[in-house]
């Protein structure tokens, strides 16, 4: 497993807008699956387990592989040393890329033998196009929503390991397409909810509900 040095998650590259524009939609998701009792693998900077901590309303354990993260456990997302059904979600964003995508399968199954039912993820995906974002007063009552997206992406080939120095894999179009994926989360999950948030396409979330009995 291919660890970020901890010095990366405070520094200007990585705080940036759409890392927090990422963050929103990690709650979001949490509060969609109303757990009671969450296990989070990823430490990361710290800032969505201290938030949830503070909101109170679930009770959140930390995983990483990194101990100087100072997570609640310190464990590996390949072999999770929980009992089967332990929390009511499991979450991992940005975590799975950092290993092969063959050992990414092996730490979805685990994922789904400790979790009671909910599962979210997010993963890179990686492309360029163009986006607009449109809000305007009054919009959530005439249409009952937050904006108007309009965009167009196009597929970029991930240049591998080598180059990017962290991840082994990102949905791509070339080598890993985004129906791949999808087979691969579908062979232990039923995906309930897909999206790439607004100004950060290029973290994709999937929310999942458990199918397979481990």
């Amino acid at each position: 497993m291919t660890q970020v040095e901890s010095a990366l998650y405070f520094s200007k590259k990585y705080l940036s807008l759409e890392r927090f524009i990422s963050y929103y939609y990690q709650c979001d998701f949490i509060r969609d699956a109303e757990p009671k009792r969450m296990l989070l693998i990823g430490v990361g900077d710290g800032m969505v387990p201290d938030m949830l901590k503070k909101m109170g309303t679930v009770m959140v354990t930390t995983m990483d592989f990194d101990s100087d993260l100072n997570p609640d456990v310190i464990g590996d997302i390949r072999e999770l040393d929980f009992p089967d059904d332990s929390f009511d979600l499991v979450c991992a964003f940005e975590v799975l890329e950092h290993i092969p995508l063959e050992e990414s399968e092996k730490a979805l199954e685990e994922m789904a033998r400790i979790s009671k039912r909910h599962v979210i993820i997010s993963v890179p995906h990686r492309r360029t196009g163009f986006e607009i974002v449109i809000k305007f007063p009054g919009i959530r009552t005439i249409l009952r929503r937050d904006y108007i997206r309009l965009a167009c992406f196009f597929p970029l080939p991930f240049k591998g390991f080598a180059e990017s120095g962290q991840h082994y894999w990102e949905i791509d179009g070339y080598h890993l397409s985004l129906r791949r994926f999808r087979d691969i989360l579908r062979r232990n999950f039923t995906v309930t909810r897909e999206q790439t948030p607004v100004l950060d396409y290029y973290h994709h979330f999937f929310s999942l509900e458990k199918t397979k009995a481990h």
